[in-house]
């Protein structure tokens, strides 16, 4: 009888001790998982890298675009009429450090600010305020070597969110008024997949056999041959 006392008291002992051991431990909270963080910071980093590889692109066509004027023209370069020096009348020390270009300047470096803006917000997936940034580029310069490219990419805001109708109407806006520059071939194969985007397969085929005669030896005409290939009737 002793035994079997001395044998429960044992065990309630155990008990207590377990349950007070429990209470005892701290609240450990799992620190959270490397692999949550560094998938976040990688998203980060591919989304820079598409809106840097954007823009550089883009600067490339502007570039590409120039040369090929240049090299069409032939013509022999204009030289500057030597103007004869004339003794400036004296002027106040404000007068001298303000040239007077420098509004013109000022305005198109702002205009490429603007763009290079535009396109950081099309790349962090912001098409509201890029479409805002890209209609102020076109109004502020209709006839600059960045209207073609603003109206371009006001179609592209449109295109990414899925308003095609309006895409359509800007891609064709930039194939009207600058057949000659250098976004006409990528909004004409825009234009071609916005109708197949709106099932209207016989424009889109039309469209892409344009873009492949009137722009032959570019990027979309290879692109549209290929396009031309996956459309079905």
């Amino acid at each position: 009888m002793r035994r079997s006392l001395v044998i429960l008291c044992l065990a309630a002992a155990a008990c207590a001790s377990s349950r007070k051991a429990d209470n005892d431990a701290p609240n450990l909270v799992p620190p959270p998982s490397p692999t949550e963080t560094s998938t976040q910071a990688l998203q980060q980093q591919v989304a820079s890298l598409q809106t840097s590889m954007t823009e550089l692109l883009d600067r490339l066509d502007v570039l590409n675009a120039r040369i090929a004027k240049l090299e069409s023209s032939g013509g022999p370069a204009i030289l500057p009429v030597p103007v004869p020096a004339v003794s400036p009348a004296p002027q106040s020390p404000a007068k001298e450090q303000s040239p007077a270009k420098e509004p013109a300047v000022l305005a198109s470096a702002d205009l490429a600010d603007r763009y290079r803006q535009g396109i950081m917000l099309i790349g962090q997936n912001k098409l509201a305020e890029a479409r805002a940034e890209f209609q102020r580029v076109f109004d502020a310069e209709p006839a600059g070597h960045l209207a073609d490219n603003a109206l371009f990419w006001i179609g592209e805001t449109y295109y990414q969110s899925g308003q095609y109708a309006d895409a359509i109407r800007y891609y064709q806006r930039v194939v009207n008024e600058y057949p000659d520059e250098n976004k006409a071939p990528d909004a004409m194969l825009k234009l071609a997949l916005s109708y197949v985007k709106t099932s209207d397969l016989q424009m889109a085929r039309r469209t892409l056999e344009e873009c492949i005669r009137k722009y032959p030896y570019s990027a979309p005409a290879a692109s549209a041959k290929v396009e031309l290939q996956r459309i079905k009737y």
